[in-house]
């Protein structure tokens, strides 16, 4: 099983690409709109991180 130490460069965000917004991100497993669920890396993620993995698909 795939953890948050699997996300490639896993930080916080400096641009327009973020958690918040990749095709992994599920916001309706956590009540705090700031964190979700990352669906690739089975761990709780902040909107404002990203990771090498994120894919488009969501308000991108």
């Amino acid at each position: 099983m795939k953890a948050k130490e699997d996300a490639p460069n896993y930080r916080k965000a400096s641009g327009s690409k973020n958690c918040g917004n990749c095709k992994a991100w599920d916001s309706s497993k956590t009540d705090d709109p700031m964190t979700g669920y990352c669906e690739w890396y089975d761990f709780t993620c902040r909107a404002d991180h990203i990771c090498d993995a994120w894919a488009g698909g969501k308000n991108d």
